[in-house]
């Protein structure tokens, strides 16, 4: 994990907020920072946290997840909805 991210973590941790939000928050990570983050982030729901993630990477511990996709798909499902839709590739 490259320094930078380090110091945004440390950062992330240091705040005393119920809501983050993360905007490609493990596309400089190797497997032990992106590790470290779910770790985190699940740490943080824990307690009571709210965590918004806009990332192409699917995390492990999501609750929804949202798609801009024409109407016909609907507008909220969880990945494992998305794994069961053969319409989606």
């Amino acid at each position: 994990m490259g320094q930078r991210k380090r110091v945004q973590l440390a950062r992330l941790l240091a705040m005393d907020r119920p809501i983050w939000l993360l905007d490609e928050p493990s596309v400089a990570l190797d497997d032990e920072g992106v590790k470290l983050l779910e770790f985190i982030i699940a740490d943080h729901r824990k307690k009571g946290g709210i965590v918004f993630v806009a990332t192409h990477l699917p995390i492990k511990m999501e609750d929804a997840t949202y798609l801009r996709l024409p109407p016909r798909f609907p507008r909220r499902m969880t990945f494992v909805d998305m794994l069961d839709r053969a319409d989606i590739e």
